[in-house]
């Protein structure tokens, strides 16, 4: 999509206090960037969600467009099969989500993808535990002495997966709208487009463009 000159015009909104609560335990929001005024309502969403593993794309489409219809949204998935996407060729692409857009009637276009992948290695240094233990030695008396457990040192590995989700206006092709989240380790695909969804969609209830007065 085209647009990348208008987001620098755009009002960036850091979270700390904007959207306290609105990140669930599996995604962080990072930063929106949003125009401030917009000529229409974005009611009408479709979302494409670029990746060539279909069963992602699947998912975090599924999620993200069930979560926007149970609010007051009217979204679908871009319909194209993963087998017949011109992966190679982004131009295309983009040309061939524009069109779906603007022949469906689209608003806007949610583009979600992959910003990065990370793996992190975190030392942890060996830990003794202490554990008091009671034994019994007659009816009247007992004796109490530490049980020791040691936990050898190791390494922690986790994997953070950074996110940006943007919303680009159908007729014009630029954006109006872009967040950007982080997951860490998520528990499975299903369980992280659920969560993905939930936030995105409470972020655009907060900060999505209104349209300006007398339109």
């Amino acid at each position: 999509m085209k647009g990348t000159t208008a987001m620098m015009k755009y009002a960036c909104f850091f979270i700390a206090a904007l959207l306290v609560g609105c990140a669930g335990p599996g995604t962080k929001v990072e930063r929106i960037d949003a125009v401030s005024e917009v000529d229409k309502d974005y009611k009408r969403v479709m979302v494409f969600a670029v990746t060539e593993k279909e069963h992602n794309r699947s998912m975090i489409e599924a999620a993200l467009v069930a979560e926007l219809n149970a609010h007051n949204f009217k979204a679908s998935p871009f319909p194209m099969s993963n087998s017949d996407i011109p992966w190679g060729d982004p131009t295309r692409l983009q040309q061939l989500v524009a069109e779906d857009a603007r022949n469906g009637a689209y608003d806007g276009v949610m583009v979600v993808s992959l910003v990065s992948k990370q793996r992190e290695s975190r030392y942890v240094p060996e830990q003794v535990n202490y554990q008091p233990i009671v034994t019994s030695v007659g009816p009247l008396a007992a004796s109490t002495y530490m049980q020791t457990t040691v936990a050898p040192a190791d390494y922690e590995e986790t994997t953070t997966y950074a996110l940006k989700s943007t919303l680009f206006d159908t007729d014009s092709a630029t954006p109006v709208w872009q967040l950007y989240s982080s997951t860490v380790d998520p528990m499975s695909i299903d369980s992280a487009a659920k969560d993905f969804g939930a936030v995105i969609v409470k972020a655009l209830e907060k900060t999505l463009p209104h349209v300006k007065k007398g339109k």
